[in-house]
């Protein structure tokens, strides 16, 4: 049980705080992403998709060191997508949320 905790107190707070942001980029990126593609952008989305790849790719780096990066890249995660639904309910308000139910 100790050896479960031990990766908790390593914990650095600049690399929670770094792969936390990376990780709300990245699920902003894949709204962008999606977006595009739907639109048959092919150049933005293309764009879109290698910046994934590289915010991805950095916190699949920082946590392979520390399982409990694990945490703040779940909870950017969080935040990135409620960020991109708000932004995406501001920018169209006349939509219907995909959360109400028909009646």
């Amino acid at each position: 049980m100790e050896h479960f905790f031990s990766g908790l107190k390593a914990l650095n707070i600049s690399t929670s705080l770094l792969i936390f942001g990376a990780t709300v980029l990245s699920d902003m990126l894949w709204a962008f992403y999606i977006r595009r593609s739907n639109d048959g952008k092919a150049l933005s989305a293309a764009l879109f998709s290698s910046a994934i790849i590289l915010s991805g790719g950095l916190v699949v780096v920082a946590y392979v060191e520390n399982n409990w990066y694990l945490l703040p890249a779940a909870l950017g995660a969080f935040i990135g997508t409620f960020i991109s639904i708000q932004f995406d309910k501001r920018k169209n308000p006349h939509e219907k949320s995909g959360d109400e139910i028909k009646k």
